[in-house]
């Protein structure tokens, strides 16, 4: 269970950056953007899944086998039924094509076994009669918290990262970060405007 929601993290991971790669051409702003911004982000999105899915495990492993699904009782039927019938299977003669329980066989089907032997075999067809039950519903737990709440429909889905809400809440920092200029071009700038101040001072002394 665990490897399924880590593959479905690396299927999200993946589609979250090429997302990425077709809204951001830029390259330089793309991967400040990723990895100043989205990586630390995304990861606590992950973990949040993983932990979920941890504590989904837990809980049907370290509790009492319990449910109240109606299709438990259903199949507990059906599997004593099959037992029933495996045995008497056993007591069926043929004739003419067709399979018959002669009248004296009837009530022979049932095997001797003692008490204990007969309680650990009601308790296996229990126990299997449950956890039918209990694995389709914990697969269905898992698909709806972890996969689908967790990673693609939730409030802080990773798919919902590159939202306009979420852009418009980066700090002043961290937009100059993204796109703002590198060090050695707003040292060219700076040079640059103090010798447009210097001209136009320049210029104001020849006039005058």
């Amino acid at each position: 269970m665990l490897s399924h929601t880590s593959k479905a993290i690396a299927l999200v991971h993946d589609y979250v950056h090429r997302l990425l790669c077709e809204l951001c051409p830029d390259a330089a702003v793309r991967n400040q953007l990723w990895d100043g911004v989205l990586s630390e982000e995304l990861c606590e999105q992950y973990m949040r899944a993983m932990e979920h899915a941890r504590f989904l495990l837990k809980v049907e492993r370290g509790s009492l086998p319990a449910t109240y699904n109606h299709y438990f009782n259903a199949t507990l039927q059906k599997r004593r039924q099959a037992r029933m019938a495996d045995a008497m299977a056993e007591l069926t003669v043929e004739i003419n094509d067709r399979k018959y329980i002669p009248q004296d066989q009837i009530g022979k089907h049932a095997t001797d076994m003692d008490n204990s032997q007969q309680a650990c075999e009601d308790i296996l067809i229990a126990l299997q009669s449950y956890y039918k039950v209990a694995r389709k519903r914990f697969v269905d737990t898992v698909c709806q918290q972890v996969v689908s709440y967790h990673l693609l429909e939730g409030d802080k889905s990773p798919l919902k990262i590159l939202c306009a809400e979420r852009v418009l809440k980066l700090s002043p920092e961290q937009l100059d970060m993204i796109a703002g200029e590198d060090a050695v071009s707003k040292n060219e700038r700076q040079v640059l405007v103090r010798e447009m101040d210097s001209l136009k001072m320049a210029v104001k002394v020849l006039r005058s």
